[in-house]
């Protein structure tokens, strides 16, 4: 009899640890898939919550970063643009008239591209115009029309975007929760699209008081028209209008430079 238990307790052991394994990737399956369904999902205010930690799931720290495998064809060319006003905040709020001295459109894209022209292996550094175009493009095709127009006016000397802070409770009553959470989303990546001109704008010319951006897709020609020389393609552009600089850290300009 005791030989028999052995038996059966040897042969039970297996079952059961086989069924833990089990356990633990249906587990890690059915995580997966949920967090797949909120990636991928419509704008939610509980995906806008945890879009943080899905970020760092599915993009990881390379983010799509390298160009071997599966670099995702454009299909169209993407350029981040903008100018600067060096001037102090009180003359460049008066505009050109007063004296606020402006900067040519800046055509930061192009700029990168010329760095890794003919380089396969090109670093994220040579791209990062490219990545904040395609993240706030979209979020600004998520908003709705009016809030579209409103992106294009100035806010500057702390006015907020659309007016109102996005955290407030007045905007909650503004806004219902899934305009409320297109709002936040686009005002998060308006802000690193902003940090990014300033950075750039301290980089160029020792600083600016304020900046405006306009992001520029052009349709490539499309394959039947590839042998038109006289093929033409009409650029679609949209327009953020002036913002105030961001401010940083010695030690986050030094990095940066």
């Amino acid at each position: 009899m005791g030989e028999n238990n052995q038996m059966r307790q040897q042969r039970t052991k297996p079952k059961v640890a086989t069924l833990m394994v089990l356990l633990l990737a249906g587990i890690a399956a059915l995580g997966h898939i949920g967090a797949t369904m909120a990636f991928t999902g419509p704008s939610t205010p509980i995906k806008t919550s945890l879009q943080p930690e899905l970020n760092r799931y599915f993009l990881g720290p390379l983010d799509q970063g390298w160009s071997l495998f599966a670099p995702g064809p454009y299909s169209q060319d993407e350029y981040f643009t903008f100018r600067a006003c060096l001037s102090s905040m009180d003359v460049c709020a008066g505009g050109q008239s007063k004296g606020a001295e402006f900067t040519e459109w800046r055509n930061v894209t192009a700029e990168e591209m010329a760095k890794r022209a003919g380089n396969m292996f090109a670093d994220r550094e040579t791209k990062q115009s490219k990545v904040i175009h395609g993240r706030l493009w979209g979020a600004t095709s998520d908003l709705s029309s009016d809030a579209r127009s409103e992106i294009a006016k100035p806010f500057i000397q702390g006015t907020p975007v659309f007016g109102v802070d996005l955290s407030s409770p007045e905007a909650m009553d503004k806004y219902s929760s899934s305009e409320l959470s297109n709002l936040r989303a686009y005002k998060r990546l308006e802000d690193t699209a902003v940090g990014f001109a300033s950075l750039y704008a301290i980089e160029q010319w020792g600083g600016a008081a304020i900046v405006e951006i306009k992001l520029r897709r052009e349709p490539v020609t499309s394959f039947a028209q590839r042998h038109n020389l006289d093929a033409e393609s009409t650029p679609i552009e949209t327009n953020i209008g002036w913002r105030d600089t961001k401010e940083f850290s010695e030690a986050a300009v030094a990095a940066w430079k």
